[in-house]
């Protein structure tokens, strides 16, 4: 069973071509979770390993506009799945989807 997590922000990520997200998510234990994935080619640039670091996992980009992309490993204190929804801003700057 997988939760859908609320997205928070999205910044391009200072280095390579890659994006950080910070989103929400339900806590097993209840409450909201807050946490970043980096996504994008997630191909560390010369001199930089581990990349990003370790605080924050890297996961492939969004296939589409329409697709999500799964946080994996499961963020602190959940032992669901997050999946995350493509955003407006990615869908407009890497897909060419005019933002409304």
């Amino acid at each position: 069973m997988s939760q859908t997590g609320t997205i928070v922000s999205v910044a391009p990520w200072p280095l390579g071509n890659d994006w950080a997200v910070m989103y929400a998510y339900q806590l097993d234990a209840g409450g909201v979770g807050l946490y970043v994935v980096v996504t994008g080619n997630t191909a560390p640039p010369n001199g930089y390993s581990p990349y990003p670091n370790a605080n924050f996992p890297t996961v492939a980009f969004w296939a589409s506009v329409t697709s999500t992309i799964t946080v994996s490993p499961n963020p602190p204190g959940t032992t669901n799945p997050v999946v995350l929804p493509c955003p407006p801003l990615i869908a407009a700057a890497a897909f060419g989807v005019p933002l409304r």
